[in-house]
């Protein structure tokens, strides 16, 4: 790889990061562009957006472009878990694009799949408490 350029696989990575942004921005009417791209904090990442914010505590998105997400799904909660985190936020999704849908509309961008662990799913649900969590 020539120096200064990105490769295939970051640059897919950075174009399904900025559609989320953009779908995010339009989807929830965020004209002050609070929710933005998170910079690399080395091993201390926190996510790949940030800005968003359900029952006014921090959500991290962790955004994944690959081909395949076969045996992947493990490894990419534990990253958005940790980068969570990193970050003090109690919600984290990951967010992957879906082989055969685009990124060019809003509709398209409707149907992306997006993961996250069955706590998460209660904390929401629980506007941020949930029962025994003493473990």
């Amino acid at each position: 790889m020539v120096e200064g350029r990105m490769s295939r696989q970051k640059a897919k990575g950075t174009l399904l990061e900025s559609k989320v942004v953009n779908y995010l921005r339009a989807r929830l009417g965020d004209s002050e562009q609070t929710i933005h791209r998170e910079v690399l904090h080395g091993t201390k990442d926190q996510g790949d957006i940030t800005g968003l914010r359900i029952h006014g505590r921090p959500v991290v998105l962790e955004c994944k472009n690959y081909s395949t997400y076969a045996g992947r799904l493990k490894e990419w909660m534990q990253e958005g878990r940790t980068e969570a985190g990193n970050a003090d936020a109690p919600y984290w999704f990951v967010v992957f694009k879906q082989k055969g849908l685009g990124l060019d509309s809003l509709s398209s961008m409707d149907n992306q799949p997006v993961l996250t662990d069955l706590k998460t799913l209660a904390l929401i649900a629980g506007h941020g408490i949930i029962e025994g969590d003493e473990e």
